[in-house]
């Protein structure tokens, strides 16, 4: 009998981002990828995806923190369950607490989600030195998505790819081992279990996503405040992706995306689903331009992204108006149990 049985999850190939943005860190995207081939309600998650933007200037500008690391108030245990999953935390394991326990969760139809250094692991090296991260960076923790075992190691899906998009790969338990006894403290942190219990709890998310609406205010600041930082940026930072405009941008962006799909699931009407499909739009433009701005080629000047974040701001103002004055006069925002009709918005007979 070999030491390491073949087990395999099914369902592997349909991991596909659910992220294209690239904005949430690791863990959740790999959450989020996995919960999405194994449900077609995963963007009830995105519920309160809009956030508050006040976050995410503290987040970025105040503490010269990137996208990766922002706590995203979405894609959390809490939400999981209520999508009828649950999460199960070991906390930190030694190396043979892993191995013993691997197989047992993995033949239970559960993926296992681990931290270790990313410069342990040879293809994420490739990766680093290809788009240029920093070196102080090389050795940061990454979140390690865990779909088969055998005797030739493990089934990871990973997504660090141009396109951000999942992709087994294998890696060899001595690659393990030796990471194992290089930096044993920084192996194995986190790890969780992931298995789907119940279907989604409608009601659950609709109170949930009510409770979100009643307390969303936002003045939209943010905009103005990347718009101001342009050129001081382009001159002191020195890798893009670092740049704090660039990261709450990407932030927004990727935000607005995922609540365009959650609205998909609603009751609101084409006039929300329509303002906010163009502030997605908007925002995935300026992303890419202040991007390029950053990073010195050819593009937009400084004062035509300036008025483009103007005009977001205004987009998101307008939208969170209609929203809001939408949602108070609507019985129901989520979609009822099979049989029921949906409430159709006031003045709304597009559907």
């Amino acid at each position: 009998m070999s030491a390491h049985r073949t087990i395999t999850l099914p369902g592997v190939d349909l991991i596909r981002t659910r992220d294209p943005n690239n904005h949430l860190h690791c863990r959740k995207t790999q959450i989020l990828a996995y919960v999405g081939a194994h449900t077609p309600w995963s963007d009830l998650l995105m519920y309160g995806a809009l956030g508050s933007t006040a976050a995410v200037h503290r987040h970025c500008h105040l503490r010269g923190e990137d996208r990766w690391a922002f706590e995203t108030p979405y894609v959390n245990d809490e939400d999981l369950r209520l999508l009828g999953f649950e999460v199960f935390s070991a906390g930190k394991v030694t190396l043979a607490q892993f191995e013993a326990g691997l197989p047992v969760f993995l033949e239970a139809g559960q993926p296992v989600f681990f931290w270790a250094p990313r410069n342990h692991f040879p293809y994420w090296v490739d990766f680093m030195d290809r788009v240029g991260t920093v070196p102080e960076e090389y050795g940061l923790l990454h979140s390690f998505l865990v779909c088969g075992t055998g005797e030739d190691g493990l089934l990871l899906v990973d997504n660090n790819s141009p396109d951000h998009e999942h992709f087994p790969v294998t890696v060899g338990w001595d690659l393990l081992r030796e990471g194992y006894a290089r930096e044993p403290d920084r192996w194995f942190d986190g790890c969780v279990a992931l298995r789907k219990v119940a279907e989604p709890d409608r009601d659950g998310f609709e109170a949930a996503y009510r409770a979100f609406l009643q307390g969303y205010r936002d003045g939209f600041e943010l905009y103005d405040v990347v718009g101001d930082n342009l050129l001081v940026e382009r001159a002191t930072i020195s890798a893009t992706y670092r740049a704090p405009g660039v990261n709450a941008l990407t932030l927004m962006a990727g935000s607005r995306a995922l609540f365009c799909r959650f609205l998909a699931h609603t009751a609101h009407g084409e006039r929300v689903r329509a303002a906010y499909a163009r502030v997605a739009q908007l925002a995935a433009v300026l992303s890419d331009r202040v991007t390029t701005f950053q990073r010195g080629l050819p593009g937009l000047p400084a004062d035509r992204i300036r008025c483009g974040l103007a005009q977001l701001r205004l987009r998101e103002q307008r939208a969170a108006r209609l929203l809001l004055d939408e949602a108070a006069g609507l019985p129901r925002l989520l979609p009822p149990p099979v049989g029921e009709r949906l409430p159709v918005a006031a003045g709304d007979r597009s559907r």
